[in-house]
């Protein structure tokens, strides 16, 4: 018996197809502390206006890492613009030295890690006449910046 040409080299086709030497490649994706601020936008409720000249300061941090509330020897005051914003960016958050973890060029990041990407900064917003008031911010790897915007009356 002799089988068809056809379904011999339709066999042959098949067998050398599954058995193959192809490699695959593989990525790994290694992720990356995150460069982390914070915008402040203070304004008044009644008027919806933006409040200018208010200033906010960073007051202490929760840090994850360390599970310990880091606070600032500082009392550096940075005021909002003609918009009522002010910005505190990564070199800000760690001149306030309140525990972020710092990357080479001395700007504060957050680690990707479960037990270092989540930090609670406190932030205390105050004006003259005004009552100071404070504001917890919640920063995270997944959301490393925040903006906030704080009603102040």
């Amino acid at each position: 018996m002799r089988l068809p040409t056809w379904i011999l080299l339709s066999v042959t086709l098949l067998l050398s197809a599954c058995g193959g030497r192809s490699r695959r490649a593989t990525v790994v994706v290694v992720e990356q502390p995150r460069l982390t601020s914070v915008l402040v936008e203070v304004y008044d409720p009644v008027t919806n206006l933006a409040w200018e000249n208010v200033s906010v300061r960073v007051v202490e941090a929760d840090q994850e890492w360390s599970g310990c509330t880091c606070v600032s020897p500082y009392f550096d005051w940075f005021l909002t613009d003609s918009s009522g914003r002010v910005l505190i960016d990564e070199y800000l958050l760690a001149d306030a030295e309140v525990g972020f973890f710092e990357d080479s060029t001395g700007a504060a990041v957050i680690g990707p890690e479960f037990y270092e990407d989540e930090v609670l900064v406190v932030l205390e917003i105050d004006a003259v006449g005004f009552s100071p008031m404070f504001v917890e911010v919640p920063l995270s790897w997944d959301q490393p910046d925040v903006f906030v915007e704080v009603p102040f009356f």
